[in-house]
């Protein structure tokens, strides 16, 4: 992996972090606002489409906020008698039925969103035409991520796929000319321990349990995909042992959830090492750092320690609340915000790891050993 590619992925999971933290983002104003207010977070969705919109249809509104048509019902019901929204015949078809914001609507929309709405415009005010087309272009493809994976979680229906899966228990690839290995597991697992092996030819090595993953390789990147099937608790029969050749640097992007999470990596090189989409129990083992290793935990987390070698420079960002940061004895509770520690003489290393948390945590622990 070169300095661009390294650079490259670092940006990658600095976007991916700053979209998860948009969303908890959104999600806390909207949860502050509904208080403010004495709304149920559904009636607040409802009053966000009538703010944009200013008249809509009682179908329309259904679709808008995924409300079934006797749901909707009983939300206009109570908007409605809060003096949020008034239903009227539509003059066109009088079989249609008009939900019109009222005084109140807008005047809680301008409060709540009115500032957001300014501040992004400014922003993009300050974009060309490229960049806006990025832009939208991304951002359009991320709801459309969403909006299918809803659909999956919706229509999924449970299978009879049998508990040993249809793939193999063991994998591998060889090392070859390979220069830079690069593991991505995604969709997560129950178990995940993953460790360097000096003793290892092949570039890694995989043993499963539960159903088999998909596993594929290209170049040095090696992608396990677990198979999830949405049954409550059948995915914590999934765990997974990688093995990873110590003669090439690594970086690790580890999401999708994982119920516990164990890696081992003091005999590698270790270039970066992303874990999010939320876990249960962290704990890592890091080598010491060559040049600026970024290491991101994002998503929650009920418990993460990390564990460095004695010496090695690090600076801890946590943004979205923990409740309490242990960072080498130096104790804070009830963290939230943004708060930054690092340790003696971090400015000046040259070698050093950069750690961000997001999401949230119980606990977070950074100790040397």
């Amino acid at each position: 992996m070169t300095k661009d590619d390294g650079k490259r992925e670092a940006l990658i999971t600095d976007v991916g972090l700053e979209l998860e933290e948009l969303r908890q983002a959104v999600d806390r104003l909207d949860e502050v606002a509904a208080a403010q207010f004495s709304l149920n977070r559904t009636d607040l969705r409802c009053l966000g489409v009538l703010y944009r919109r200013g008249r809509v249809t009682a179908g329309e509104l259904a679709d808008e906020s995924g409300l079934t048509p006797g749901a909707i019902t009983t939300v206009l019901d109570r908007l409605e008698r809060g003096g949020y929204a008034n239903r009227v015949a539509d003059p066109g078809d009088r079989r249609r039925v008009l939900v019109i914001s009222t005084a109140a609507t807008r005047e809680i929309g301008a409060r709540v969103y009115g500032e957001v709405e300014i501040a992004g415009r400014t922003e993009l005010d300050g974009r060309d035409a490229d960049e806006l087309v990025v832009i939208r272009d991304y951002l359009r493809r991320t709801r459309q991520v969403y909006e299918s994976q809803a659909g999956v979680l919706v229509g999924q229906a449970p299978t009879a796929q049998s508990a040993g899966g249809d793939g193999s228990p063991e994998a591998s690839a060889p090392l070859g000319e390979v220069t830079a290995g690069r593991l991505e597991l995604t969709k997560g697992a129950a178990k995940v321990d993953v460790c360097g092996d000096a003793s290892l030819e092949d570039l890694y090595r995989a043993r499963f349990e539960g159903p088999a993953p998909d596993v594929s390789v290209h170049g040095g990147t090696v992608v396990i995909q677990q198979r999830r099937r949405f049954r409550l608790f059948d995915w914590r029969g999934q765990t997974a042992e990688v093995r990873l050749n110590t003669s090439v640097p690594w970086a690790l992007s580890l999401k999708g959830g994982i119920w516990e999470l164990a890696a081992d990596l003091r005999g590698l090189r270790l270039e970066s090492l992303a874990v999010s989409g939320g876990a249960s129990e962290v704990e890592l083992w890091l080598p010491a750092p060559v040049g600026i290793v970024g290491v991101v935990v994002s998503g929650g987390a009920s418990s993460v320690k990390i564990h460095r070698p004695a010496g090695a420079a690090m600076r801890a960002a946590v943004s979205g609340g923990a409740s309490q940061l242990n960072f080498d004895g130096r104790r804070m509770g009830g963290v939230g915000g943004r708060n930054v520690l690092e340790s003696p003489g971090f400015e000046a290393a040259v070698d050093r790891y950069e750690m961000r948390f997001s999401g949230g945590a119980s606990e977070v622990t950074i100790d040397t050993i």
